[in-house]
């Protein structure tokens, strides 16, 4: 790769699936972990001093964004001062920024999956910052780009898909949101969606902009645990079916600033990149693998 790339955020799942990918292609990344004391605003400054990139691939708060949800004045605070004070870095260095944002940006009312050109309106406060921190990207930085997931999954114990293996695997019935939508997305395959771009990018194309992707195809939470579910007892994890009860959505606190309708639309990074959407029902047996390992 020509490009200097500098990635934030290496030790987190999608970071290390992402140098895993880049490494079997034989590409070169520039990769940093999450520092002791966290992601400090000066640290921003000192990254692009001292690595000089072409590129910065900000994953710095993927723990945080997709696996915790934080939604916590001081977290989010954390996370607006560095990644504001990257911004700035960025376009005062004409160095291209390429940042993560969510389906939170959107109030979760539509019906149908959601495009690069309907209107935000987040409702709660991690959303709020990541259309914000969007919308200053755009207005400072001509050279970026902004890849919008849904549900990203991974292995990690604390991340959503590991604490829904874990209720089905509880004897007890497993309260699950009725008519949450979503594309389930595995860690591995947004890693893809990933350098794909980022190879394009390294051929010069002038494809900055603000995109989506998810795994094919939506579904409901719900239909996402019965499939697993399925997979679990083929594996023998599993003696038999698992009693879910719906529950409304709005009554799962846990789920408070999340859009009820997360499902993207990838049409755009399909006609622009080239890249397909695979379906997650093919990832599900190694996304649980990735809980075993």
């Amino acid at each position: 790769m020509r490009m200097r790339v500098l990635l934030l955020g290496a030790e987190n799942p999608l970071g290390q699936a992402l140098l895993a990918q880049a490494a079997a292609e034989f590409i070169q990344l520039e990769a940093v972990e999450r520092p002791e004391q966290g992601w400090q605003p000066e640290m921003a400054d000192q990254l692009l001093a001292g690595a000089k990139p072409d590129l910065v691939l900000n994953l710095a708060f993927y723990r945080e964004q997709f696996q915790l949800g934080l939604e916590d004045t001081a977290t989010l605070q954390v996370q607006k001062n560095f990644d504001e004070r990257l911004i700035h870095g960025c376009a005062a260095n004409a160095v291209t920024l390429m940042m993560l944002s969510s389906a939170r940006v959107f109030d979760g009312s539509k019906s149908s999956s959601y495009t690069e050109k309907d209107e935000e309106h987040p409702e709660g406060a991690l959303g709020r910052l990541q259309a914000q921190l969007e919308q200053s990207l755009r207005t400072q930085c001509a050279k970026h780009l902004i890849l919008r997931f849904g549900w990203l999954l991974d292995g990690s114990a604390e991340g959503p898909f590991a604490r829904l293996v874990e209720g089905l695997s509880a004897s007890a019935p497993l309260a699950l949101p009725e008519e949450w939508r979503g594309n389930p997305t595995p860690v591995a395959d947004a890693a893809r969606v990933l350098l794909s771009v980022l190879k394009q990018l390294d051929c010069a194309a002038p494809v900055f902009g603000t995109y989506h992707y998810g795994s094919s195809e939506a579904t409901t939470w719900i239909s996402f645990a019965q499939c697993v579910v399925q997979e679990l007892i083929g594996r023998g994890a599993l003696s038999g079916d698992v009693t879910i009860q719906p529950v409304a959505f709005g009554k799962q606190p846990e789920l408070r600033g999340q859009p009820q309708n997360a499902a993207l639309l990838g049409r755009k990074l399909l006609m622009v990149f080239g890249i397909k959407p695979r379906t997650w029902r093919s990832q599900l047996p190694a996304l649980l693998d990735e809980l075993s390992d």
